[in-house]
């Protein structure tokens, strides 16, 4: 490994050793490789052995605590290399479930260093690596921490987000640029790396591997999660309704006003059930601002039925945490990620299995079919 050369910054649009083996996902990282004749063949020498070491732990970073570790030693040629390395690993389980979980865990690595290479000291780097790698345009705002970009830029990436502060009309638009928050530019980026990953892992072709690396193959699959069975759900009603939308539903009954994401949650949630607007407004008239006219609207706007004809989707648990709306069942909302995922009457969606109503067990309490 000594004779890998360094480089260090030489103008603004050029990034460092240092740069690369935070953000390794960078252009520079492949040409880094092109030029010192790192090879796949190569990796099998005992100089690599380090490298093919850091590239296995990424791996079980990811699938043991769903993020990779920010953690860089005084080897940066090592940290750079291993990204691609794990790719190869990643892709080498033939796991498709293991590659959105290790494009999660990068994704969040990412967003760690962002973090803190947003400070001013540091801003510089993100800017280049927004204009870079994004390929956007950005702009930094007279306001602190607040940053610019393109109207059709944010266009492309706001539907990705379940969130409705990402929608337009939530959002300050000033001379064809939108506003961001700098969470919110760390979350846009976060969420490109990941989507970028994906697509680099299931388009790439993977050279022959040297058979040094088939025992790593063999525990990265050991130790990987199964892939989560996708549910139909059925029968649902105000038994078996998630604690989050009982406790709005009370809010409602008692006359007493339910918070926003509370309400949000009802109409996405209930129409992802089945429910008719007209259902979902009959249970609006005791909310103590109620006006029909607007809640209608409101409802069939979230329908998709107004507006931009978007159908929003249900906030996830971590959503309604952060807004405080968020009533756990320590017993059976355990492991979900998503109101629709509480216990209930469910099938394996096609294609998951036999098509056969399964009882399952968690923590001593038993899911069956009523």
């Amino acid at each position: 490994m000594t004779n890998i050369r360094v480089e260090s910054a030489v103008n603004s649009e050029y990034f460092g050793t240092d740069d690369r083996a935070k953000y390794p996902f960078l252009s520079e990282t492949g040409e880094y490789i092109r030029e010192n004749d790192i090879s796949v063949s190569k990796l099998a020498h005992p100089d690599f052995k380090l490298v093919v070491k850091r590239a296995e732990e990424r791996v079980e970073e990811a699938i043991n605590s769903h993020y990779v570790s920010d953690k860089i030693g005084e080897n940066l040629d090592v940290e750079i290399m291993s990204f691609p390395v794990a790719l190869m690993l990643v892709k080498a389980t033939k796991l498709d479930h293991l590659i959105d979980l290790y494009a999660s865990g990068e994704a969040k690595r990412v967003q760690s260093f962002l973090t803190k290479d947003m400070s001013e000291r540091t801003q510089g780097t993100t800017e280049r690596l927004v204009r870079k790698f994004l390929g956007l345009g950005l702009e930094t705002a007279e306001v602190q921490n607040v940053f610019r970009i393109g109207l059709a830029d944010y266009l492309k990436r706001e539907t990705k987000f379940r969130d409705p502060r990402w929608r337009l009309v939530n959002r300050t638009v000033h001379n064809g640029k939108v506003s961001l928050q700098r969470d919110d530019l760390i979350q846009l980026i976060e969420d490109e790396m990941r989507s970028i990953t994906v697509t680099r892992l299931k388009n790439m072709n993977l050279p022959k591997l040297p058979a040094e690396f088939d025992s790593v193959v063999r525990k990265l699959i050991q130790i990987a999660p199964p892939p989560r069975v996708k549910y139909t759900t059925l029968n649902i009603g105000p038994e078996n309704y998630p604690p989050c939308l009982k406790q709005a539903l009370l809010l409602l009954e008692k006359g007493e006003n339910v918070p926003h994401y509370g309400r949000f949650l009802m109409a996405t949630y209930l129409l992802a059930v089945g429910k008719s607007v007209d259902e979902i407004m009959d249970l609006f008239p005791k909310s103590p601002d109620f006006k029909k006219s607007v809640t209608q609207y409101q409802v069939e706007h979230i329908a998709g039925l107004k507006g931009g004809r978007t159908k929003y989707t249900v906030p996830s648990c971590k959503t309604l945490q952060t807004h405080s709306f968020c009533f756990k069942d320590p017993v059976k909302c355990y492991e979900i990620s998503s109101p629709l995922q509480y216990p209930s009457r469910r099938i394996p969606a096609a294609g998951n299995g036999s098509g056969n109503v399964k009882e399952e067990k968690r923590k001593g309490w038993t899911k069956a079919p009523r």
